[in-house]
């Protein structure tokens, strides 16, 4: 594929790279001279989002850890996590709580923006629509990562330019309306210039036909599915509805389609592999182009044996979890059939060992490599046609359109071998949703994110709406964040 993009991605994902925020995309205007430079600045953005949200196990830890369904085995500090102890002096979880990583993404964005233009008055090659592909593809990510940092931390320093002078701004907070109010705007106007498909029939995209780019950068329907999750998350669902139908009466388009569960779980071909399938939102490291990892990957703390030499898995899921769940036989995506005792393996194996295994993302190297290769090349899935449909639910059963939230719900249940929901079912609509989830998301960072909107919803978590009243459902600030910045107060309930 793309040897540029390989080493560019490469070079950016590391941690050593990240601890400070700096602009060593390159600032100089003599950078911004042709089309190469464009195209490396460019796929620099992707490489740094990936190093922002996977250094640390950040989408994990932050999405399923803190009271989910996963259960640190022999990790303090994951355990730390999974208890909601968020000051505790384990290095991984100080890491978590400094967000320079993604301040580093959003520099690169707010650099392109700004100095983008320059080179279609230098480059002849680099046309207006390249420019508008390229700055929309900009203000996504750029939006991407604020919203990505508000259900982190809650309010954020909102920096709207970038700075070259490798010091962060002492820039105070802004709330979290004023932020998510400013990703919603980037995301309006990126969603006006994006295509469905890069590279279309005979008109390619930096020389390459979509083939190349499938899966690989934001589209328009990314930017409409993150305007869904943005209005969601502040409760406007009358906007989340009208967001997220765009996604699903217009999926056909971007070459969506709902998987089948083996189409999801094959580690070669399937959703989290190297195939070059069709996503909303998918943060690639392909083992072909040198950007397959042992550590940044679910896999790295879910797997153990037989499937890796490592003895345990560093995070599990217990047995009596997993029946609560899957509490239906013909669970394409697990389930144990009451007459055999045989057990359907699609997102478990070793269910009847002594630790369960969440193999559900397998992709070692490039998906056929073997224990001895403890080498992940697995994509992070952000968001998928799948999750959007029970998002489409959520927002109906919300507004009080119960026969269309039984529809959407349906789908994804019928998809996945189990009974369709009926209006005279005993079970709560919106609850029997989020249940739907949480079988169809398990390992892909919604859990706690999830459990939040459905407190602020419903109101009958009294551990999460606790947490929600009293701001304890965001991180601590890095201390060392703090002390570089004389503007920035620690969130009220870490102090």
């Amino acid at each position: 594929m793309l040897m540029g993009l390989s080493v560019l991605i490469s070079a950016t994902s590391c941690n050593k790279k990240l601890d400070i925020v700096s602009s060593s995309l390159g600032s100089e205007s003599k950078e911004w001279a042709s089309i190469s430079d464009t195209r490396a600045h460019l796929m620099g953005m992707y490489g740094l989002m990936r190093a922002a949200t996977s250094n640390s196990y950040a989408h994990w830890v932050y999405g399923e850890m803190r009271y989910g369904d996963f259960t640190a085995y022999s990790r303090a500090d994951l355990r730390s996590v999974q208890e909601n102890k968020l000051k505790a002096a384990y290095p991984l979880v100080k890491d978590l709580t400094d967000w320079r990583r993604f301040y580093a993404v959003i520099n690169a964005a707010s650099l392109f923006i700004e100095r983008a233009p320059q080179v279609m008055e230098k480059d002849r090659r680099y046309t207006e629509r390249d420019l508008k592909f390229d700055i929309a593809q900009a203000r996504t990510i750029r939006a991407f990562m604020y919203f990505y940092m508000v259900r982190i931390w809650g309010e954020v320093p909102l920096l709207k330019d970038s700075y070259d002078n490798g010091s962060f701004a002492e820039v105070g907070k802004s709330s979290e309306a004023t932020v998510l109010a400013f990703a919603e705007e980037e995301l309006l106007k990126a969603a006006e210039e994006l295509p469905y498909v890069y590279g279309a029939g005979t008109q390619t995209y930096y020389g390459e036909n979509s083939s190349v780019w499938v899966g690989v950068l934001v589209n328009k329907l990314t930017a409409y599915s993150l305007l869904a999750h943005v209005a969601a998350w502040q409760g406007k669902y009358i906007n989340a509805d009208v967001y997220a139908k765009f996604v699903v009466d217009n999926y056909t388009r971007g070459g969506l389609e709902i998987l089948s569960v083996p189409n999801i779980v094959n580690p070669t071909n399937g959703l989290f592999g190297p195939s070059t399938r069709a996503q909303i939102l998918a943060i690639r490291s392909s083992y072909e182009l040198g950007e397959a990892t042992n550590t940044g990957h679910i896999e790295s703390l879910t797997l153990g044996y037989p499937i890796v030499t490592k003895a345990k898995p560093d995070i599990y899921i217990s047995r009596d979890t997993i029946n609560q769940v899957f509490d239906d036989v013909n669970d394409t995506r697990f389930g144990i059939d009451s007459v055999s005792g045989l057990v359907r393996t699609n997102y478990f194996s070793n269910y009847n060992g002594d630790i369960p295994i969440f193999s559900k993302i397998k992709v070692i190297r490039d998906g056929s490599g073997d224990s001895d290769f403890s080498i992940f090349g697995s994509n992070l899935v952000f968001t998928r046609l799948e999750e959007m449909i029970l998002l489409q639910a959520e927002a109906k059963v919300v507004l009080g359109q119960r026969d269309d939230a039984i529809k959407y719900l349906n789908q994804i249940k019928s998809a996945r071998g189990l009974k369709p929901y009926i209006s005279s079912s005993p079970n709560d609509l919106l609850e029997e949703i989020f249940l739907e989830r949480r079988r169809e998301l398990m390992g892909e960072g919604w859990r706690w994110y999830d459990q939040i909107r459905l407190a602020k919803i419903k109101k009958n978590n009294q551990t999460i709406n606790d947490l929600i009243t009293n701001g304890g459902i965001y991180w601590p600030i890095s201390a060392d964040v703090l002390s570089r910045n004389s503007k920035l107060q620690q969130n009220n309930y870490w102090k």
